[in-house]
């Protein structure tokens, strides 16, 4: 789950679900801009706060590096963005899909001691904030 969101994962979607919005007529730009932007945000409030990881993993290489989930924050934005900028009678099945696809991160990142699970929610504010305000574009 972690390597199918990650960053450059979540970039790859968010262009190609640019690329299915663009062909059925729908605003595209900020489905692909929101996962990016939503990434390098998380990275530079992970590089402020220094906020260690649970457990074993505060020794690893990015030990300090925990809070807020980018792989939450950048899935967050992207869904944001696409229920945004989809037809009113698509926005359930996103909106399904986004609620999935979010919990199950959450609870794999901390499962795995890769995050506290305020991490978690604060990724996934920071993504659909970043999404909301991307979308239409």
């Amino acid at each position: 789950m972690a390597k199918l969101c990650s960053p450059w994962a979540t970039a790859a979607q968010g262009i190609a679900a640019a690329v299915v919005l663009r062909a059925a007529g729908r605003p595209a730009a900020g489905v692909a801009i929101a996962p990016v932007a939503a990434d390098t945000c998380a990275r530079l409030i992970k590089r402020a706060t220094h906020r260690p990881r649970p457990g074993w993993k505060r020794f690893s290489r990015d030990g300090h590096r925990s809070f807020p989930s980018s792989h939450v924050a950048g899935p967050a934005a992207l869904l944001t963005a696409v229920w945004i900028d989809s037809p009113p009678r698509a926005r359930i099945v996103v909106a399904v899909a986004f609620g999935a696809v979010v919990a199950a991160i959450g609870v794999e990142r901390v499962r795995a001691a890769a995050h506290w699970p305020s991490d978690i929610a604060a990724g996934t504010v920071l993504g659909v904030f970043i999404g909301a305000a991307l979308g239409r574009l």
